[in-house]
C-alpha cells in the first residue's frame, strides 16, 4: 500500500502539496468580509475510529502531540459548549499565549466536530472557526479533513496573502504530527524537539 499523504483539497493556492507553493494567493474579490476560508485533509495509515480518538474524544489533550500548543485542557469530556485552554507557542496570526476555544458542534456519530475561538485571539482576528471530520478509507485507512475559517478586520486584510502562507504551513505541520500521533501512538519528532526545546507543558 503506498505511503498515505497529506494534500490540500482547495486551498486558496491550487496544488497537491501540503507546502506552500511559489506564487501569491488572489486577493478576496470586492466586497467580500475579510474571510480567509483553508480546507486541508491528511491521508492516515490506520482506522477512522482510530483516528477519531485523537481528534474528538481526545480533542483536549491536543497538546500532548501537537508542537505548536505546549499545554493543554478541557473544562470536562468534549460536548457542544465545552471549552478547551491551549497554550500557544504561535501558530499562524497568533503568537504566543493562552487561547480558549469553545466546541461548536460535537458529533461522534459522524466523527465531526467544530469549534470556534472565544478568548486570546489578536484584535485583528474577530472570528476564527475550524471544523474536523474524520472518513474511512480504503484498507483500512482514513482521512482526517479540516475546515478553516479566521475573519480579518478590514485594517489588515491587505496582509491576508502572507498570513494564509503562514496558516498553511502551520496547518501542515499540525497534520503531519496528528498523523504521526495516530499511526504510532507517539509524538512527532516536532513535538519532542519543541519539549527539547523548553517549550514542555507546565
Amino acid at each position: 500500500m503506498a505511503a498515505p499523504e497529506s494534500r490540500w483539497v482547495a486551498g486558496l493556492v491550487p496544488g497537491p502539496s501540503l507546502l506552500p507553493r511559489s506564487g501569491i494567493a488572489r486577493a478576496p474579490p470586492p466586497g467580500h468580509r475579510g474571510d480567509m476560508e483553508m480546507r486541508a485533509e491528511v491521508v492516515i495509515g490506520a482506522a477512522a475510529g482510530d483516528a477519531w480518538v485523537v481528534v474528538g474524544e481526545l480533542f483536549g489533550e491536543i497538546g500532548g502531540w501537537a508542537s505548536a500548543i505546549t499545554a493543554s485542557s478541557m473544562d470536562g469530556p468534549p460536548a457542544a459548549a465545552q471549552v478547551r485552554t491551549c497554550h500557544v507557542a504561535g501558530f499562524g496570526p497568533v503568537g504566543a499565549g493562552v487561547i480558549r476555544e469553545r466546541l461548536v458542534s460535537f458529533d461522534p456519530a459522524a466523527m465531526s466536530l467544530a469549534y470556534e475561538a472565544v478568548e486570546g485571539m489578536p484584535a485583528v482576528v474577530p472570528r476564527a472557526v475550524s471544523r474536523r471530520s474524520v472518513h474511512p478509507g480504503p484498507d483500512g485507512t482514513c482521512t482526517v479533513r479540516i475546515h478553516a475559517t479566521v475573519t480579518l478586520r478590514r485594517a489588515v486584510r491587505p496582509l491576508g496573502p502572507v498570513l494564509r502562507w503562514r496558516m498553511r504551513a502551520d496547518i501542515g505541520r499540525v497534520l503531519a504530527e496528528l498523523r504521526h500521533r495516530v499511526e504510532t501512538g507517539a509524538p512527532h519528532a516536532g513535538k519532542l524537539a519543541a519539549l527539547a526545546a523548553g517549550r514542555a507543558p507546565r
